[in-house]
């Protein structure tokens, strides 16, 4: 029976490796879905940005202004309309409004970004396991899943910018003269989608790595290559112009003070002068090194093992041009990758306006040196050391964290994530789950089954991912959320009542429930009384009635509240309400 099953997994090993190809691709598409789609619609909007994107589409669909978006009722002019035109086509296909249709064009654009990756990977040093191995280390790292099912722009502005860099750098790999075209039209192609997804940045990222990459390879004339560059643009200015120009007309000096001025360049050059989010110059180390788990460790050592190399190499070569001559594919990658993710870093660390998830775009080059890392050793035992000591260190840093999250004890009260209703349970499988697939990997590690011990990383993350989407995600909407939500659909109920939002801050899941134009009013200071004060009188002038919602922790002028009954007292915000 023994030998059967010897002989059973013999010929599906030789059968899978004659049909490498497809199977690889099967194996991303199903990884895919469970990583990117599985859970996609269960859980609310989560009032951060996707309540505002996803709103503006609703809107965009309701309204059929497809040049100018629209956010409470105003033009909302910071961002481009790829995202809202995407959501929308989805929207008008399947005549679903609902989370999971809102959120699937994130899950489109990721599943983009790792299939572009391996199949860069595998054309650029011709091996199937390397492409499918950075695929899946990009698919499987934290910041990425976590973003791919939240309805935000970074997510899908990483992929198009991926796929831009791609299509031009490959071109330095055995790629036919009589392609290269091609893929450099391709290339000017993405490039304008990336500027319809983010804005200007959308060439500066890809043109920057690209630039940068052609001139260290002594390639630069070929950047500017009239059979390239002339159609290029043409194709480049086809796609990313009209809109801008469409925008430009409906909104005149609006667009430009708001899309180009404040939220381009002055949110690079001061962020106070954009939406206040100065951060540290090496605010982007701490996030790489927690959002790109559980590669981290094997990432650090691919690093140090370069590092040593570079100096070795530095020595040994007689200038620095020398120093970067790539005589191989495997070279090649390596320097086109740490130069694609330096760059990105560089240029986000030195913007003044920083946030989290400003980062993704770096996420494709990690996996690439991460990848290369893990190729060697599964293909040719390579790097055994490193990866050993890498995949043993994480192992333990989640066994170690799996039992502290299952030992915390409810010293933490109230709000807190971990003690919404049913969090413990929620705790507990995750930790177990930790705990189970680290000790599973240090089994690998001493039975030295290399591709089990990277298939055991990247279940240990479908399980996160999982656990993470199925519930995780949904109880944020509890802290505060739900309220805001539930006192939108009370105030609904009233036809032609006005809804105020004072002190809240502007919390855009109020538009899930309720149509008509909400007034925030961020501050209690004198500004802010006098709007309430003003929204209150033509309200009555009206015969309106006028719904308000505070929060509960705050002390606001006694003569506006007296104006009101309190019809709600919840957790963190109460509802008043005068007719």
């Amino acid at each position: 029976m023994i030998q059967s099953l010897d002989k059973f997994l013999k010929r599906a090993k030789d059968f899978i490796t004659k049909h490498a190809n497809p199977f690889c691709i099967l194996a991303l598409i199903l990884f895919c879905y469970l990583f990117c789609i599985l859970n996609l619609g269960n859980y609310r909007l989560i009032d951060i940005d996707e309540t505002r994107y996803v709103n503006i589409a609703r809107a965009m669909f309701a309204g059929g202004d497809f040049v100018t978006p629209y956010l409470n009722f105003e033009p909302f002019l910071e961002k481009p309309p790829l995202f809202y035109w995407l959501i929308v086509l989805l929207y008008k296909l399947t005549g679903s409004t609902d989370e999971f249709i809102s959120r699937l064009p994130n899950a489109i654009m990721c599943i983009l970004a790792v299939f572009a990756t391996f199949f860069f990977g595998r054309k650029a040093l011709n091996s199937k396991i390397f492409g499918l191995v950075s695929a899946f280390i990009l698919l499987s790292s934290v910041w990425v899943g976590l973003f791919t099912h939240i309805a935000i722009m970074d997510i899908g502005f990483m992929a198009l910018c991926t796929v831009t860099i791609y299509c031009a750098v490959v071109t330095l790999f055995n790629v036919k003269e009589e392609n290269k075209k091609y893929l450099w039209y391709l290339a000017y192609f993405f490039m304008a989608l990336s500027v319809l997804q983010k804005g200007l940045i959308g060439i500066i990222i890809p043109a920057m790595v690209t630039g940068l990459t052609f001139l260290a390879f002594n390639k630069g004339k070929e950047l500017v290559k009239p059979l390239y560059i002339i159609l290029g643009v043409i194709i480049f200015l086809l796609v990313a112009l009209p809109w801008h120009i469409a925008a430009y007309t409906a909104n005149g000096s609006a667009f430009i003070d708001d899309y180009i001025v404040k939220h381009h360049f002055a949110r690079f050059l001061n962020s106070s002068l954009g939406i206040n989010r100065k951060q540290p110059f090496l605010f982007y180390i701490p996030i790489i090194l927690a959002g790109f788990m559980p590669w981290t460790f094997s990432f650090i050592s691919a690093c140090i093992r370069g590092i040593k190399s570079l100096v070795k190499d530095f020595k040994a070569a007689k200038s620095f041009k020398q120093l970067l001559s790539a005589d191989t594919n495997d070279r090649k990658l390596l320097v086109f990758a740490s130069i694609y993710m330096l760059s990105v870093l560089l240029f986000f660390s030195v913007s003044s306006t920083k946030l989290p998830t400003y980062i993704l775009p770096l996420f494709p080059a990690l996996s690439l040196i991460t990848g290369y890392y893990w190729w060697g050793y599964i293909a040719d035992n390579k790097f055994e050391k490193g990866i050993k000591i890498s995949a043993l260190t994480g192992a333990v840093f989640f066994i170690i964290f799996g039992i502290g999250g299952a030992l915390i004890t409810n010293f933490l009260s109230g709000e807190s994530l971990l003690y919404a209703q049913n969090a413990d349970s929620f705790r507990m499988v995750m930790a177990s789950w930790l705990i189970v697939i680290s000790l599973i990997t240090i089994l690998c590690l001493i039975a030295k089954n290399r591709s089990l011990l990277f298939i055991a990383n990247v279940i240990l993350m479908l399980g996160v991912s999982i656990i993470t989407s199925g519930k995780i995600l949904g109880f944020i909407t509890t802290f505060g959320q739900n309220e805001l939500e539930y006192y939108a659909d009370k105030a609904q109920v009233v036809s032609g009542s006005k809804l105020i939002a004072y002190g809240t801050g502007k919390k855009y899941s109020l538009l899930n429930n309720y149509e008509g134009k909400i007034y925030y009013i961020v501050g209690i200071d004198n500004e802010g009384y006098n709007e309430v004060k003003d929204i209150i009188k033509n309200a009555a002038e009206n015969k309106n009635a006028v719904y308000l919602i505070t929060r509960n922790k705050k002390e606001y002028p006694s003569d506006i509240l007296e104006k009101f009954t309190k019809l709600e007292s919840g957790k963190k915000y109460d509802l008043y309400v005068k007719y």
